[in-house]
């Protein structure tokens, strides 16, 4: 195939990981397509950029898991090791924050734990034990003269998690760790990638990056005959069973579920800009996705960064809290805390309003009938007193609903995606309005957000919700490709009660809002692109922040602020996790 503008190389040579055999449908089909060529590289090229803190959270857990597992180190003096580090665990990758560490050393525990359970258990049923492998598994074909169809000479297909065999080689086992619960499925297609790779596959020695491999298949000559993968969640220890079967099966597996996917992402066409624009190496040559310079003013970071995205959310929980943010929002840390009950009745509202809109053809909500409690109730899991607020909210809502006498040549889009890059700041913005609408061809971007409150008079409705900042700023950019003269930004305010609900609408061309716009997300945005440390910043969010069991100030604020009624209830069902010091 022909190499996409903006990138340059060779395309010989396809590798995949199982990740990539996930549905998608938000994933850019030109991404994963020039992904998967890991000898194309983006033109112009782009340097290596350290990042200031860790950014993938499994990485401390696995260097400490390489620790006990193949350098014999008792756990202790593993976990003792996490407590006294600062900066780098261990010297590699970046600074790991403090709260990283802690969760590390809590995953570390409910790992060892569940891998020595399930170990007895196997031997009790008389399987062999299994010991941990130091290369891992990954199958390739031999490198042919000649290109295929598809323009590839070689096929290299890759396998993550911790592996094991057993030592006359009949047993082979994956554990994939999932940051709170463990999973109880996977897609079939990232399954079948799986089990080819282990079923298959052969120990392989790491190289660099964008580095040719050898030009040989793996040997395969003795295959397993069984083959298992395990789910385990790093915040209960739990552990499921995903795949049992030997390689005969696998291949089968593969052929069917796996392979038709990969094809379909090694070949994938068109742009669809997004998160993708992230990690993707063609964005300087995609004309699909709106560049927005200057988008808010924004000055670049003194420290030259990886491409980032950031969105309305981000600005906002990182205002609240910088170690939340990247705690929660960046390394999703989950303590499988819940929601409160007014975070829960805004997502089942939510949800049952997308799912509406998004039905076709358009209808509007006026002309549905008003969902009663125990639907409400069966369709969202809310308690009665939720799903009697959130009852409350959708019958106000049909009053207000935008697709109320709609005309049926009228666009409308539930759940859209709004996306633009700013160049000087090599930042991709994300926004995710939960209706953009025509009327009388006028965009229209409506924002929905359920209260127990009314809105406060004394500050503006873009400082109270930088979504709309952003949005009136994306219009006046032209992301969505129209004159922002001839448009309008809208909020829904949902309450409970009769008639106390609301539509206040925002003009994005107007001078005034686009000044206002644009120091509103200045001032949250700056600081989030300036911050390498993530210090905590204790309040009443420390309540509901799913990190907060290892973050030593958020604890501490939790301790000494109990909410009222339940002052025991929040410290213990974190109480065994020590923070980190």
């Amino acid at each position: 195939m022909q190499n996409s503008s903006g990138v340059t190389g060779h395309d010989w040579l396809i590798k995949a990981s199982p990740r990539m055999a996930r549905p998608d449908a938000a994933a850019c089909p030109t991404h994963r397509r020039t992904a998967m060529r890991p000898l194309l590289i983006a033109e112009p090229p782009v340097p290596f950029r350290p990042d200031p803190r860790e950014q993938f959270a499994f990485g401390p857990l696995f260097t400490a898991l390489d620790l006990w597992e193949h350098e014999n180190w008792p756990v202790e003096r593993v976990r003792e090791e996490l407590r006294s580090t600062r900066g780098p665990f261990r010297g590699r990758g970046a600074p790991v924050h403090p709260a990283h560490l802690a969760w590390t050393a809590h995953a570390l525990e409910r790992y060892v734990t569940a891998r020595t359970r399930e170990q007895a258990a196997a031997i009790k049923v008389g399987l062999p034990p299994t010991t941990p492998v130091e290369q891992p598994w990954t199958w390739r074909t031999r490198r042919t003269d000649a290109p295929d169809s598809r323009g590839v000479r070689q096929y290299e297909h890759t396998l993550w998690g911790r592996m094991y065999t057993s030592t006359d080689g009949t047993v082979r086992d994956l554990w994939l760790p999932s940051m709170g619960r463990a999973k109880t499925g996977r897609p079939d297609a990232e399954l079948a990638a799986v089990a080819q790779v282990m079923a298959h596959g052969a120990p392989t020695p790491r190289r660099k990056a964008r580095t040719e491999p050898p030009p040989i298949a793996t040997n395969s000559t003795r295959l397993p005959g069984l083959v298992r993968v395990f789910d385990i969640g790093c915040a209960d220890g739990s552990v499921v069973r995903l795949l049992s079967e030997g390689p005969t099966e696998a291949k089968q597996r593969f052929a069917n579920d796996a392979a038709p996917v990969f094809l379909a992402a090694a070949t994938g066409t068109g742009a669809q800009p997004g998160e993708s624009c992230v990690d993707c190496k063609a964005i300087a040559g995609c004309t699909d996705l709106k560049r927005a310079p200057q988008l808010w003013g924004g000055q670049p970071s003194t420290l030259v960064r990886k491409r980032r995205s950031i969105s309305a959310w981000d600005l906002r929980l990182h205002a609240e809290c910088p170690a939340q943010y990247h705690l929660v929002r960046r390394l999703h840390l989950n303590d499988l805390s819940t929601e409160d009950r007014g975070a829960q009745r805004g997502r089942a509202v939510d949800a049952w309003l997308n799912a509406q809109h998004a039905q076709r053809p358009v209808r509007g909500c006026q002309d549905r009938e008003v969902p009663d409690l125990a639907a409400i109730r069966a369709r969202t899991g809310l308690d009665d007193s939720s799903a009697h607020e959130a009852a409350g909210m959708l019958a106000e809502h049909r009053l207000l609903c935008p697709l109320n006498g709609l005309g049926a040549d009228e666009k409308v889009l539930a759940q859209h995606r709004v996306t633009a890059y700013v160049p000087e700041l090599d930042i991709v913005v994300l926004a995710v309005p939960d209706l953009v609408y025509t009327h009388r061809s006028r965009w229209i971007w409506r924002e929905t957000k359920t209260s127990a409150r009314p809105l406060w008079e004394r500050q503006s409705l873009l400082r109270t919700y930088p979504q709309l900042a952003l949005a009136v700023l994306l219009f006046h950019a032209g992301a969505l490709g129209n004159d922002p003269r001839r448009s309008w930004v809208e909020l829904e305010h949902l309450r409970e009660g009769h008639g106390e609900s609301r539509l206040e609408t925002i003009d994005p061309g107007r001078a005034e809002n686009i000044d206002e716009a644009r120091t509103v997300i200045a001032e949250l945005a700056q600081p989030l692109l300036d911050d390498t440390a993530y210090e905590p910043r204790t309040g009443r969010h420390c309540h509901g922040c799913q990190a907060q069991a290892w973050c030593r100030p958020g604890t501490a604020y939790v301790t000494d602020h109990p909410r009222p009624g339940s002052p025991e209830a929040q410290t213990a069902a974190r109480g065994d996790i020590p923070a980190h010091d």
